[in-house]
């Protein structure tokens, strides 16, 4: 398993995500606050993730990856840094967020989704 593709054990659901960092909100600017992060350290990417959960509600575990230099010369290693953050705090830091999960396999190219959409 690649650390920054998503993968579970069995696969049932695969999907996508996009999201808009936010104006106002900056997770960067948050780790650093928060001691958990270095000035110069870019926030890269995320992992959202919890294993085992038999119908329980708690809040997932949460990686945010770290890169240290330019976007045109990143360093060669990332640093994942574990955070604690309720769902609503986590999307605080986004303008936009959209997730699809679909069954894995199904071919859905000709499906016409009848019902509420939401605009991109």
């Amino acid at each position: 398993m690649s650390d920054f593709v998503a993968s579970v054990q069995y696969n049932d659901l695969k999907g996508t995500v996009a999201a808009d960092r936010s104006d106002t909100e900056s997770m960067a600017q948050y780790l650093v606050g928060e001691g958990l992060a270095a000035e110069g350290e870019r926030v890269i990417g995320y992992r959202i993730s919890f294993n085992e959960n038999h119908g329980n509600e708690y809040e997932p575990g949460v990686l945010v990856y770290l890169q240290k230099g330019s976007f045109d010369d990143p360093d060669k290693v990332v640093r994942a840094v574990d955070i604690e953050m309720t769902g609503p705090k986590f999307f605080s830091f986004f303008k936009r967020f959209s997730l699809v999960l679909m069954q894995d396999g199904l071919d859905l190219s000709n499906v016409t989704v009848d019902g509420p959409h939401y605009d991109d």
